[in-house]
């Protein structure tokens, strides 16, 4: 299974983070179900930042692509590395 990489500190911040990506991932699929993978990549990507989730927007095109063929998607949420 691909993992899809969150660097972010929030994990410490908020420990219901992967309640929370989970329900804004199913959010962003459900608002964007209509629209090309392009476009709903782009929504997932939006609602992730809101919540201060930083993704790139080929993992979130991958994403999509895993959540519409019915493949299980995975989160990996990592520290961010100390700023040098």
């Amino acid at each position: 299974m691909t993992e899809f990489r969150i660097t972010h500190d929030i994990a410490q911040a908020h420990p219901d983070i992967r309640e929370r990506l989970t329900a804004t991932t199913i959010e962003a699929i459900n608002e964007s179900s209509s629209r090309s993978d392009k476009d709903a990549a782009r929504i997932l990507r939006h609602k992730l930042g809101e919540i201060g989730v930083q993704i790139s927007e080929s993992a979130c095109r991958s994403a999509i692509e895993r959540i519409r063929s019915g493949r299980q998607l995975h989160f990996e949420i990592e520290p961010a590395p100390a700023d040098e």
